[in-house]
């Protein structure tokens, strides 16, 4: 048995609003027959937010555009989920087969999101607002965080089922598997975000 070898990849999604409409999809929807038959990955989750002000929807949507979360390439979101995939494995060599063994995959996700106080001149229509927006908001980040975890049981049923006649083979084959799959998943999440317009098909809407 080798000593275990760890990889990891991040991937940063984001949520914004935007005025044009789609029709809305439903993203991973074979994710639940997948998770029936994968192994479970160990899923870390957290939530963060940052504090916004205002008595007006236009205020709200300003803070927001002022102060949300910014992505890799510098651009402001209204909500951000970030998630990282690690992976590690013994290979465990058998005649002339190798096979991986102890195969675990960990998730990592954090989300972004606004976190408003309402002060005591926020009407009872902006309260009603805002509640769907954040409603919304957090539906559409879970759905970022669905793909994410399909993306997990994915590589842990790919890395389990390789065999190879030389453990040096299998894990760069291993490699090449789970940075695959990791791309998939990235490619799953562009889509998602550009069918529900970052989440405007979903409710994500505020302010003028």
């Amino acid at each position: 048995m080798r000593p275990p070898i760890l990889a990891a990849v991040m991937l940063t999604l984001a949520c914004a609003s935007s005025p044009e409409p789609a029709s809305t999809p439903t993203p991973a929807s074979d994710s639940a027959a997948l998770a029936r038959t994968a192994p479970r990955a160990a899923v870390t989750a957290r939530e963060q937010y940052y504090d916004i002000d205002g008595s007006s929807a236009g205020a709200l949507r300003n803070q927001i555009s002022r102060l949300g979360p910014k992505d890799e390439s510098g651009t402001s979101h209204d909500a951000l989920t970030v998630w990282s995939l690690e992976w590690t494995y013994g290979t465990a060599q058998r005649g002339d087969s190798c096979a991986l063994r102890d195969v675990k995959v960990t998730l990592n996700v954090s989300v972004t999101l606004p976190r408003w106080k309402p002060p005591p001149t926020a009407t009872a229509e902006l309260l009603k607002t805002w509640q769907a927006y954040l409603k919304a908001v957090r539906l559409h980040e879970a759905g970022h965080r669905t793909i994410a975890e399909r993306n997990a049981r994915e590589v842990v049923a790919a890395l389990t089922a390789l065999r190879g006649a030389s453990c040096e083979r299998l894990s760069d084959e291993a490699t090449r598997t789970a940075e695959q799959i990791v791309a998939d998943g990235r490619a799953r999440n562009r889509a998602y975000d550009v069918q529900t317009r970052h989440g405007q098909t979903q409710g994500v809407e505020l302010g003028p």
